[in-house]
């Protein structure tokens, strides 16, 4: 069952059952609450991490008390890697935004699987790049794009993997002003305009778009 897990994560896409034992081998599989920290910014890392169900909250904090969001990790993502391949502090904090389980790997098996698996290296380098383009998109967003643009995007992104319909997803207005690095004063703002334009409701921290196509356009995603 833990291996049939393995399978789904796009790292080990492809490996033969005896390469996914060896994973087994080395993976220890953890359990976090919600709201249970994961690990906290400039800790040291020893450990990379694969999402086997739950979500996690990857941030930042700046200054007392305002923070930054930078995703939400699912099923199948996996986190914890920079401060193995480049320096030996976490550059963000991880949280368990939901109950979560986490497969585990030391730094030393990390490593073992970067030299002796080439298609892990190659998806890991994939995927990182991925995760650059998006970070320069969201560097963009926030230069160009006023609140309501950016507002538009972030649901868009962190409704993608919904399927109900309308589409449905729990957050708080906190939460939203955490992903996109403002305060709660505007987001509460946006979200209204969006609520009267009929685009979205929004009662009791749960979102339901209305209209997909009016909110991509908004988000200047006519795509």
């Amino acid at each position: 069952m833990v291996a049939n897990a393995l399978k789904k994560v796009l790292l080990f896409r492809g490996l033969t059952p005896r390469e996914l034992k060896q994973i087994l081998s080395i993976s220890v599989l953890r359990r976090y609450a919600a709201g249970e920290m994961v690990f906290a910014k400039r800790d040291l890392g020893n450990t990379f991490f694969i999402v086997k169900t739950g979500r996690i909250k990857i941030f930042t904090t700046v200054g007392a008390d305002k923070k930054k969001t930078f995703a939400f990790l699912k099923k199948g993502d996996f986190f914890g890697e920079m401060s193995l391949l480049g320096g030996r502090i976490r550059s963000a904090s991880a949280q368990a935004a939901e109950e979560s389980e986490l497969f585990v790997i030391s730094k030393k098996n990390f490593k073992r699987l970067i030299l002796e698996n080439a298609d892990f290296t190659l998806k890991l380098l994939h995927t990182l790049a991925e995760r650059l383009n998006e970070c320069d998109k969201e560097i963009e967003s926030m230069l160009f794009h006023n609140i309501l643009g950016r507002l538009a995007e972030a649901i868009l992104k962190l409704s993608a993997d919904k399927h109900t319909k309308p589409v449905k997803m729990a957050i708080d207005q906190n939460e939203l002003a955490q992903y996109l690095g403002t305060t709660r004063v505007p987001v509460c703002r946006a979200i209204n305009t969006l609520k009267r334009s009929g685009v979205i409701d929004y009662r009791r921290g749960e979102l339901v778009i209305l209209n997909q196509a009016r909110l991509r356009s908004i988000a200047g995603n006519l795509q």
